[in-house]
């Protein structure tokens, strides 16, 4: 379909995300995590469906998250959600195919 609906929880740090076709929109149910966005994926891997995953972002912009914040990561954006050790983060996401 066009969208899809999931529940992220995190404990760790996950790796550097691109996404050719889809539109993230992210609301924060639990905990805290450090959103990174733009910059240069390192180690970047082209997957399926226009995917790339890299080890992390480097040169991109910081943005606190915490319970109750909803952020838009545009398609083609590169960015990384970094939690701290012993955090438990938590968010809904919506996501919305752009052709």
């Amino acid at each position: 379909g066009s969208y899809r609906i999931q529940l992220s929880v995190r404990t760790k740090s996950g790796g550097a995300e691109v996404h050719a076709h889809w539109d993230d929109v992210m609301m924060v149910k639990q905990g805290h995590a450090t959103l990174i966005t733009g910059g240069t994926v390192i180690d970047a891997r082209s997957g399926p469906d226009g995917e790339t995953a890299g080890t992390k972002v480097e040169g991109g912009e910081q943005h606190p998250l915490g319970p109750g914040d909803i952020f838009t990561i545009r398609a083609g954006t590169p960015h990384q959600t970094v939690v701290e050790s012993g955090t438990v983060y938590a968010a809904v996401v919506v996501k919305i195919h752009e052709p």
